[in-house]
């Protein structure tokens, strides 16, 4: 009796750890569905203009157990529904997490970088971020945040020219020019008027 109390004791230990394996996981699985709900959310809320939602859900997002892409997706998310809320300089820490791995993040780093322009080395590093993507490489994933190639050349050009690089300044607004010719009265038509006022198209 004795020897069958003691192998059900081994088996009962030998398989604890394994039980609380299964927990874990089961855990951590429901925190990542959690928190794509939650990102996904935020997303949603940034396409109809609703940002201090969309800031809610990221942050409820940034405190679940997330994976690397879930991390980068919410922070992303996050320095957006910042940004887009006026709260520009906010919005950098979240973008700084984020950019290495998400182009939408480097666009909005760049742009909040340009926004504060601490010293003309915020304008230098908007313009290596982008000029390294490079610009042409850049395809949306979040519909909510009306960007497009155009517009990416066009802010590429304006960190190139605050940073006192005409050359790349002119290649990139020509091309952001080229990519949004048909349309009159855009942001991009504006920047490109702009530079040509200011003799920096050549």
């Amino acid at each position: 009796m004795k020897k069958a109390k003691y192998l059900l004791l081994i088996i009962v230990l030998m398989a604890f750890p394994m039980i609380q394996n299964c927990g874990t996981s089961s855990k951590s699985t429901s925190s990542i569905i959690i928190a794509d709900t939650l990102i996904n959310e935020g997303w949603e809320s940034i396409k109809i203009g609703n940002y201090e939602t969309a800031r809610n859900s990221f942050e409820q997002a940034l405190n679940e157990n997330l994976t690397e892409a879930q991390r980068v997706n919410a922070n992303n998310g996050y320095g957006w529904a910042l940004s887009k809320s006026g709260k520009v300089i906010e919005a950098i820490p979240y973008f700084e997490k984020a950019y290495a791995m998400d182009n939408e993040a480097k666009v909005g780093l760049a742009g909040c970088l340009i926004y504060r322009h601490v010293s003309s080395a915020d304008y230098v590093r908007a313009a290596e971020m982008l000029g390294n993507m490079p610009p042409e490489k850049f395809a949306q994933v979040h519909s909510g945040l009306a960007l497009s190639s155009a517009k990416v050349h066009a802010l590429a050009a304006l960190a190139y020219a605050l940073s006192g690089d005409e050359d790349n300044a002119s290649r990139y607004i020509n091309k952001a020019a080229a990519l949004d010719s048909l349309m009159v009265g855009t942001t991009v038509d504006k920047i490109d008027e702009a530079f040509e006022l200011l003799d920096w198209k050549q």
